[in-house]
């Protein structure tokens, strides 16, 4: 199996292709790479990158694997061929619900239009060693797909390209949407950087150390409150992750909390 997914792998037009064939491979291996109990609350989503996005069905099963990530990325590139995961980003939203994309999100309709006669033969001859005449046949009108789809891009758009990739873009903006996510994940792994140092921190305090909206600092804040709150209730908290918890329940510095004060908050939490 791992002889003829090289194979494929190789065959396959760009690595945007290759992504989406590591997402179908990892999704029907879910359970295999991580479980049942992981599995029925995570989804494997998108790959760009070597960065694997997986989708949970709450902020709390989030921060629970955050803390196993190391073991993910192992166990995914022991199952899987070419090490295809070097980091993980995990976020929320409901698993049933993640193909209703919002509207601006959802594919732009483009006019393709036919293949000149060079890019048919260049097509030709990428696939000229695959013995098999139907999946010679598939992976011709995959490649197809992809040229006509790049090419519509960049006429619709007057060849406006994303600066950090060089992808086609669907809208003007100096980032493609891929390159948009992937900033915005950066931008998230920093918050939760500096309110882990500091939770204490509200937005305006925040905006000394990174530029972001309330939007996302209020939903990396409540996603922490979520997991450390749970921690504390099911007293599976040490005493640093009771403090973090205590300060982000107060939003006070560690020196204006007192013990009396601390212990009243820890014990309210245990009692939600």
């Amino acid at each position: 199996m791992e002889g003829i997914e090289r194979v494929l792998l190789k065959m396959l037009p760009n690595q945007e292709g290759r992504n989406k064939y590591f997402i179908f491979a990892m999704q029907s291996k879910w359970e295999q790479i991580c479980g049942p109990s992981v599995a029925r609350h995570s989804k494997p989503v998108r790959l760009e990158r070597k960065v694997l996005y997986i989708n949970t069905d709450s902020s709390v099963w989030a921060n629970h694997l955050l803390m196993m990530k190391q073991q993910f990325i192992n166990n995914i590139n022991r199952v899987m061929t070419n090490d295809p995961v070097k980091d993980i980003k995990f976020f929320t939203g409901s698993i049933e619900n993640l193909l209703h994309l919002p509207k601006e999100e959802q594919e732009v309709k483009l006019n393709f239009a036919p293949l000149t006669d060079a890019e048919k033969t260049s097509i030709s001859q990428a696939l000229v060693n695959v013995q098999d005449q139907e999946l010679q046949k598939k992976l011709a009108h995959f490649r197809k797909v992809c040229l006509q789809r790049k090419k519509a891009l960049l006429i619709e758009n007057n060849d406006l390209k994303c600066k950090c990739c060089g992808a086609a873009v669907t809208e003007k903006n100096d980032l493609c949407r891929v390159c948009q996510r992937y900033e915005k994940e950066k931008l998230r792994t920093a918050i939760v950087s500096i309110l882990t140092s500091e939770p204490w921190l509200n937005y305006s305090n925040c905006q000394k150390y990174v530029k972001c909206d309330k939007m996302l600092f209020d939903s990396v804040k409540n996603a922490l409150k979520q997991y450390y709150y749970a921690k504390v209730y099911n007293s599976q908290a040490d005493v640093r992750e009771e403090m973090t918890a205590v300060m982000l329940k107060t939003g006070m510095h560690p020196d204006k909390i007192s013990e009396q004060l601390a212990q009243n908050i820890i014990k309210g939490l245990r009692r939600k």
